[in-house]
Parts: structure tokens; sequence; C-alpha cells
């Protein structure tokens, strides 16, 4: 909670209208006039596409009792305070920075090039009750989602768990200025984005950042499986996480039948018993950063025993489902890069089952020539796996430059409609599919198409990044 006077000495900016106490409280903020919830404060950020002052007057008859703008602008029929400032993205940033210094709260800070919104998840599952956590909703860990989220900071939580994502260097500095971290994780450097950062090398520096403002005494916590990242951390007290290596490490792996894994989670010389709800191999990693992290939190071992092995449930982040006439879907729709369309093949090779189908769309998220990125997943198409069903109008060469490497089938499909009658011939019990593709290739539609749900979207191809389920441009007809 910030309050109208600490508002503007936060931003240091003027008011152009201020008929309010200035101790009127407010919570919660928003840029987008569509989506103003219970949010008490409103900035008209200035984007590419559009621009906030021209959506002013829709304040009007809202909860918002502050608006925060660039230029003179005084919303019609809005009778809340109008405040002026230099930079209104500045601005947000400087409030939240105001909130993280006043309510001090332990903020976990995690980073990566995947992986990132599924350890914030168990992260936060694993200390919410012990501790009283605020997390960063969704992906929103950008510039405008991280002070978004610390503009709900009221002195009741005690700890912030933060998703920090980078498109550039000097991102995740400019995030660490914002909620210097207690506690800081790195999980793994891959390719996502290189069109952007141009090198591995860069994208290694960039998430590198989350280490520069550290807090004296904080702890950097690295996967041990990456020599570099703890490299990354030098000059910090720095503790690693990995299967069978690392100061939090896991032993004695077991798998069910859906490829959730059963082990031995042990530091120095205690051990616990983990089990993981998020198939495949990597799913102990998430919860062994989380153990380390709730250990340097006072949270007890037998609280992350009952708090871990659910699933975090987040849309198209490894969510197994089934498939009306009995299949196994692993739905990894979310986005894709190299790494994780080869973690989502080794899920489906833990899977019992005697046909595992992946199941790929396009790939934008690297911006760069798919060459390299294709041979990488291309080898790896091989037993178990029995067949790869590609669906890529977006990047056609893609199933010519995966079949060059691998030694099954490689099967074009040229419309959803089409891929979605392949998948339905398949649907039976002992198939497993894992679907995957880049955010913007929406292959979640591919699902809902197998699942019986007949998918009709008027933006085809689409730009927008929202999965499926949660965008009024998406008509569904069962």
């Amino acid at each position: 909670m910030i309050t109208l006077a600490e508002a503007a000495r936060a931003t240091g900016g003027r008011w152009l209208r201020q008929p309010l106490p200035e101790e009127t409280p407010l919570s919660g903020g928003s840029f987008d006039t569509r989506a103003l919830g219970g949010a008490s404060i409103f900035f008209a950020l200035k984007g590419e596409r559009a621009d906030g002052h021209a959506f002013l007057d829709r304040l009007a008859g809202s909860g918002v009792r502050l608006a925060v703008v660039q230029r003179e602008a005084l919303p019609a029929g809005f009778d809340g305070a109008v405040l002026r400032v230099e930079d209104t993205l500045r601005a947000l940033a400087d409030m939240a920075r105001f909130l993280v210094a006043k309510y001090r709260p332990k903020v976990v800070a995690i980073t990566g090039s995947y992986g990132k919104t599924t350890a914030k998840e168990v992260i936060a599952q694993v200390l919410d009750g012990p501790r009283r956590v605020l997390k960063s909703p969704g992906s929103l860990n950008n510039e405008i989602g991280i002070p978004i989220t610390l503009l709900n900071l009221d002195g009741s939580q005690d700890t912030c768990v933060l998703e920090f994502s980078a498109r550039k260097e000097g991102d995740i500095d400019y995030l660490g200025r914002v909620a210097p971290p207690d506690i800081a994780v790195l999980l793994a450097v891959g390719h996502a984005h290189i069109g952007v950062f141009g090198s591995r090398e860069a994208i290694y520096r960039a998430k590198g950042e989350i280490f520069r403002h550290l807090r004296p005494g904080g702890l950097a916590l690295v996967n041990a499986e990456d020599p570099r990242l703890a490299t990354l951390a030098s000059g910090h007290r720095v503790l690693s996480f990995g299967r069978g290596a690392g100061d939090f490490r896991a032993e004695d792996v077991t798998a069910d039948s859906l490829g959730r894994q059963s082990f031995s989670a042990v530091h120095e010389n205690t051990r616990i018993a983990l089990r993981s709800g998020i198939a495949g191999a990597h799913g102990c990693y998430p919860m062994l950063a989380a153990w380390a992290v709730a250990r340097e939190l006072g949270v007890s071992d037998a609280d992350v025993q009952a708090r871990a092995g659910t699933h975090p449930g987040q849309k198209g982040r490894a969510v197994l489902l089934h498939a009306p006439g009995g299949a196994i879907v692993v739905d990894d729709t979310y986005n894709a890069s190299p790494e994780t369309v080869v973690n989502l093949i080794a899920t489906l090779a833990s899977i019992q089952a005697s046909e595992r189908i992946l199941v790929l769309g396009h790939l934008s998220e690297l911006e760069a020539g798919l060459g390299e990125s294709a041979a990488a997943i291309g080898k790896h198409l091989s037993a178990p796996l029995s067949k790869c069903y590609v669906h890529a109008a977006a990047t056609p060469e893609l199933p010519g430059l995966l079949q060059r490497q691998a030694s099954i089938p490689v099967q074009e499909f040229g419309t959803m409609a089409a891929l979605i009658v392949a998948l339905r011939a398949k649907d039976r019990p002992g198939t497993a599919f894992g679907v995957k593709g880049a955010r913007s290739a929406h292959m979640e539609r591919a699902i809902h198409g197998l699942r019986g749900a007949e998918v009709a979207c008027a933006l085809t191809p689409c730009g927008l990044l929202k999965h499926c389920t949660d965008c009024d441009a998406l008509g569904r007809h069962g």
C-alpha cells in the first residue's frame, strides 16, 4: 500500500489535480483500462502500439484513485487525483522500489532461459503458509509486470517470489534495481531469444545480471550442471542444485508410469524424500531449488515435504491431460526453445507408452535462423519416440531441417485441422503425445481439437501472446 503523498514523493511528480486526502491508501496498479480489476492506480504508459493517455476518459466511474500521466491531461469525469511525471514507466518502477524499501520483504528473484515460471510457482507453493508470499502472477516478469506485482505490497507479506525475464542486456539489471533480491536463482542458460541477444555469451551476461543487486549476505543459487553459472555469481555466497550433483541434489531417482519422479533430496547430512508432480527428468530441479530457498528462509523440511509434489498447474507448462480415446497428452505449449523441446522429448521417453509422438509448432522465440536449433532438436528425434508431427506454417523449412537429423518419421501438416484429424486417429490407450511450439504458434488449439472442441479463431495467424482459453478473440464450440 502506498499513499497519495508517498506516490508523489517516490516519483517526484507534480499534481495536476489532487482532490483527495494525502493519506488516501492506494493498492494495485494497471496500465490497461480494459483490465483495471481492483487497481487503485492507473499508469498511462506510452508503448509502440498504444498510448495509455488516449484511454484516460475510461477511468470515469472506476475504482482508480490516482492517474499517473506524463503530459498535461485531465481525464473527463474522473474524480481522482492526477499526477504528472517525466516518464510513467519510470514512475511505476519508482513506486515499486519505494514499497520494497518501505515493507522490506525477503525477495526471491528467479531467472533463466527456460523453467522460470515453473520454478517460481513451485518455490511460492513451498513457501506459502510458513511465510506470507506475494508472487508475480503468470508470466508478469518484465519492466512492467514486476513493478505492477509489487504495487500489491501492503505489509502483510514477508516474501516476494518474482520471475525476472530479459529480452536484451540490462533488463535484469533494471529489475534488480527495483527489487534487490535476498536470494537470486539462476536456472539455466540456453538459446531462447538468441536472435535478439546475438550470442550465447551475451545471454550468459544478461542472466548473470541477477547477481548485481543481490543484497549483502544474500544467496546466489545456481544449477550445478553448468559451471559457468557459479562463475557469474562469484563474489557472493553460492549454493548449487542438480540431479546427482550440487549442494542440494537428487539421488535414487525413480519415476511412475506418467514420468513423475520420486527421489531422495540430499543436502550435507540431511536426506528427505520428495516427489515431483511435474512429468519428466527435469521435474526435480524446481523442487531442489525450492528446498534450498526454503532452508535459507527458515522453512522446515517437514513443511517442504508437505507442500511439494503438486503440479503448479500453469497452462501449457508440462500439464498432463487425458484425451477422450485414452491417450496421454503432455501440454507444454506455452513456448519453445531447443532445450525445452529436448526436455519434452525426454519427458515422453519417461512415460510408459507403446507409441510416443512429438507434436511441434514453429519456434519463433529464437528470433534467429532455424538451422542450428533444428539440428539440436533433430538429433533427439529417435527411439523411443515413434513419430514427429509438425505444423509450422510460419517456418515451412522446419520439417525438412528436422528430418535431416531424425531417425524417426517427421510428418508435416499444412493446417491445424489436418493435424487434429491425425491426432484423433492415434488417440487410444498406449499413446502419449507431447505438444509444443512458440507462444505465437498457439499449439494449444491442437489439444482443444484432440479433446473434442472445434476451434475457430478470427486471428490466423495470431500475433497475440495470450493462451487461447484466456483470449476474447477465440471462439470455441464443442
